[in-house]
């Protein structure tokens, strides 16, 4: 991975091997989304749209089976392209190689507006698969994925200043038909699309509330016929 500097950055709600845990996430003032769920809770007396806010992420992370490690925040890393990246688990399995089918499963966040949850495909148990650098996904699952092992699991920021990884926010070239993306991962939900859209299409928010939160863990790798 090229030109990592330290990032100042905390992680929020995701995936890990599938054991369930009731342990939260610490964060930083960047504020992890259940951390800023649980804040708000605190802050209008836990009314119950806020705790279910709150409950829908834990019980989000226990679906995908993904421990919450107490990781500091000089963990996540910065990548040449500006991806924030953290390695929740290392994988020991093949790394993929461009034209590779990668099997994934894949939890994605609205980090830092209101921790929306836009996808999780761990609890239909339906991976994603994609062929790595034929631009069928966002390029910052792209370059996630292609410093990936299996079985390892990855946790990456999309920073809302960094619109050029993420999905495009002019609807035209987002979209190729009604409710079809143009490129992946597609929210497989219309409640995780409508929030990704949000983000993406409000003219009102500032950059830093359109930042992505994604957790993937590469499950397979199938190599290119040659």
């Amino acid at each position: 991975m090229a030109a990592l500097v330290a990032a100042q950055s905390r992680p929020a709600a995701a995936l890990s091997d599938r054991q369930a845990s009731s342990r939260r996430p610490t964060s930083n003032r960047r504020s992890a989304v259940s951390v800023r769920c649980s804040a708000e809770c605190s802050a209008d007396g836990g009314q119950p749209g806020r705790r279910r806010a709150l409950a829908g992420l834990v019980a989000a992370a226990a679906a995908l089976g993904l421990q919450q490690p107490a990781v500091a925040a000089s963990d996540f890393v910065q990548t040449a392209s500006g991806l924030l990246v953290q390695d929740i688990t290392v994988g020991q399995g093949s790394q993929p190689q461009p034209g590779d089918t990668c099997v994934v499963h894949w939890a994605g966040y609205t980090k830092n507006y209101q921790a929306k949850r836009i996808e999780n495909t761990s609890l239909r148990d339906e991976p994603l698969e994609f062929k790595l650098g034929s631009g069928e996904v966002i390029p910052a699952f792209d370059e996630a994925v292609a410093g990936m092992r299996a079985g390892g699991v990855r946790r990456v920021e999309v920073l809302g200043e960094l619109p050029q990884l993420s999905y495009p926010r002019d609807p035209k070239k987002r979209y190729v038909s009604r409710g079809k993306y143009r490129y992946g991962p597609q929210p497989s939900e219309l409640g995780g699309q409508r929030a990704l859209d949000f983000v993406l299409d409000n003219q009102t928010l500032s950059d830093t509330n359109r930042t992505l939160l994604l957790d993937i863990k590469l499950l397979a790798v199938r190599p290119a016929r040659q």
